[in-house]
């Protein structure tokens, strides 16, 4: 799903075993008939491929007889979602999410794990420690099925899984994936939360036959806006894993004050879920929350009814910053503020029609995440697996 274009025989042939492995996950029951015509490998391809999965235990293979065909009968292959399972956290601030998944990012357990704001990253592993057994006994498996742990975090998180900073978490300058590996004696992946929305976003797009190469994430969080961009099928990621951040493209020459952000006239200052909070009580105490925003415009208060249409503009601005710079086909919409605030996502569409550079993109498409609020804690779930299948693929000794 996440492979770029094989660069050697040995990427060639991991690039063909996950493209087999993908197929039979996504449409099997399926046959060796099938899967050569849909991959264009050749029937002998096809069998080394299938016999390296199969030895693997990451397929198995079975007999159906045809109801009213005589003759043999067809052979299908299936995934086999046991083979191993994954130690999946969506980390944010209050209550993070975490799951075990199978090979088929099917859930077996969902837990939640109370994280008060300033606690550590190291007692934040300590407690997933204490937590999986209990999970492991309630998926009726043993701590030795578990392959991997994938985090997502809200923040500016490097390549090897080092946070180098995240504000929601009030984590800085910490050896994320070290610290998880030492705690869960496990191999650990920590990616950014957008990034891994955006991943699982393309995989359930791929899924239904949609065109995925060249799309963006955009998720309005409480106290900042974060981003993520796919370019040719690619995930931007740049020498320190932040492209495609558009919170802190700059919106304005001033926004609202605050310690979010160094520069005050950025997105994060303008439009993520606080900062319109903070804005609107401002102009109408009553505005507490985005229920009172609500209730505000539904009273019919021409002034926060025009700061929310504002708002809806800059979300439209973003939008369009994010179609020039990338030029996306697709742009993914996620948070409250988007979906819980009165109207917002039809207003924003309709100033994107406006603002929209129809020579960079014609033919913009804008929407909704398909995940919702768990498209982060998805993704990590895609990612997880992922790494799974590489390292099982990796170490087989046919490979």
């Amino acid at each position: 799903m996440y492979q770029t274009s094989p660069k050697s025989q040995a990427d060639l042939k991991f690039h063909n075993l996950k493209l087999v492995f993908d197929l039979v996950k996504r449409e099997g029951p399926i046959s060796r008939a099938s899967l050569a015509k849909r991959t264009g490998l050749s029937p002998t391809s096809m069998t080394r491929i299938v016999n390296v999965l199969k030895r693997i235990g990451l397929i198995s293979e079975h007999s159906v007889a045809q109801a009213g065909v005589a003759g043999r009968p067809s052979t299908l292959l299936e995934i086999c979602a046991d083979a191993a399972y994954c130690l999946c956290v969506d980390a944010m601030p209050n209550v993070s999410k975490v799951t075990l998944v199978d090979m088929a990012t099917k859930q077996a357990v969902y837990r939640e794990l109370v994280t008060v704001s300033g606690t550590s990253f190291e007692t934040v592993a300590d407690e997933l420690n204490a937590m999986l057994g209990e999970m492991c006994r309630d998926a009726g498996i043993t701590r030795d099925r578990i392959a991997c742990c994938g985090m997502s975090i809200s923040g500016h998180v490097l390549r090897n899984g080092y946070i180098a900073a995240s504000s929601q978490m009030q984590w800085a300058d910490i050896d994320g994936v070290g610290i998880l590996e030492r705690a869960l004696d496990m191999p650990a992946i920590v990616e950014n939360d957008c990034k891994a929305a955006l991943l699982g976003e393309q995989y359930l797009l791929s899924c239904a036959g949609e065109s995925t190469a060249n799309m963006a994430y955009v998720k309005f969080g409480w106290a900042g806006v974060g981003s993520a961009a796919m370019v040719d099928g690619m995930l931007l990621r740049g020498s320190r894993n932040a492209a495609g951040e558009i919170g802190h493209f700059n919106s304005q020459l001033e926004g609202l004050s605050g310690d979010r952000c160094e520069f005050k006239g950025c997105f994060e200052h303008t439009i993520s879920e606080s900062a319109v909070i903070e804005h609107a009580r401002s102009i109408n105490p009553a505005c507490a929350s985005l229920a009172g925003v609500n209730e505000a415009i539904a009273n019919g208060d021409e002034r926060i009814i025009k700061l929310m249409n504002d708002i809806c503009e800059y979300i439209a601005i973003a939008v369009s910053d994010i179609s020039c710079a990338y030029n996306s086909d697709r742009i993914i919409l996620s948070g409250n503020i988007i979906t819980n605030l009165a109207d917002c996502y039809q207003n924003v569409l309709r100033y994107v029609e406006r603002r929209l550079t129809r020579s960079v993109q014609p033919n913009l498409q804008v929407c909704l995440s398909k995940m919702g609020t768990n498209a982060s804690l998805y993704g990590m779930n895609c990612l997880a697996v992922e790494e799974t299948i590489k390292r099982l693929l990796s170490n087989d000794t046919g490979f």
